[in-house]
């Protein structure tokens, strides 16, 4: 039987508007035990509602960002306790993608099948160079998701990675446009936090309002979204923050001249 670590299986720390989530499993790769599924949902549910959070950073401890579902469990699982699982696990990628904060995934180590999941539905994902990613679910007779991460890589590669299963390089994730940076493995939480800090810099009704449309528009036709980018662009134009913000830049430029 899996053991699980009586410590909490997952960290979360602020540091000013930057919350850093880590998944707290690296005796099992950080494998997606309900129990770190349940602690998840709940800090990404808190999150959300953080007025005092503006990004959020996903990564794992160890050597691994996540390896998906713990064999073990799935070996010994009756079918009902598959699907209460299922129950579970998917909301949490859809809370992720659903966050009104961008979210940062450092992809420290391998992200397999569901930890390729997390991955994927994450706004921004670095990588380290020691990082491989793979949608494994086929090579045990399941399917993978692959909506809507197509519409990041493309159909094509979305297509070859989930009917295959093979694993690809960080070096080809950031070729086929799935991560978007590559940097060595002790350089990764720190280039992941200087991104943070950066988005974390600007007027956060903009920013949570630009992740927002970056999300919601996929799914629109060209009229749709074009007339859902007018609206929240009056919308930010009556805001104060605008204001405050455009002052200061303003200023800003006239004191250079």
């Amino acid at each position: 039987m899996t053991e699980i670590n009586p410590e909490p299986l997952v960290l979360t720390s602020q540091e000013g508007a930057i919350q850093i989530i880590t998944l707290n499993r690296p005796e099992k790769s950080n494998a997606l035990h309900p129990k770190l599924v349940r602690e998840l949902a709940e800090i990404l549910d808190a999150a959300a509602s953080n007025q005092q959070v503006s990004v959020i950073v996903i990564t794992g401890a160890g050597r691994s960002f996540s390896a998906g579902l713990d064999l073990e469990l799935l070996l010994r699982w009756t079918l009902e306790e598959k699907l209460a699982y299922l129950d579970t696990v998917l909301p949490v990628f859809r809370r992720v993608w659903e966050m009104p904060q961008p979210v940062i995934a450092a992809v420290n180590g391998p992200a397999i099948a569901g930890g390729f999941d997390l991955a994927a539905f994450c706004d921004l994902r670095l990588a380290s160079t020691e990082a491989i990613f793979g949608q494994a679910e086929i090579n045990i007779g399941l399917t993978q998701i692959i909506h809507p991460l197509y519409k990041s890589i493309g159909l094509a590669n979305a297509k070859e990675l989930a009917l295959t299963g093979q694993n690809i390089s960080a070096a080809e994730a950031y070729r086929i446009g799935l991560v978007n940076h590559v940097y060595p493995r002790e350089e990764l939480m720190t280039r992941a936090m200087e991104l943070a800090t950066l988005l974390a810099s600007k007027p956060r009704i903009a920013l949570l309002e630009t992740k927002r449309l970056t999300r919601e528009l996929i799914d629109l036709d060209t009229k749709s979204a074009l007339d859902e980018i007018d609206r929240t662009f009056r919308g930010c134009l009556e805001s104060d923050e605008h204001r405050e913000r455009l002052a200061a830049v303003y200023a800003r430029i006239s004191n250079r001249t």
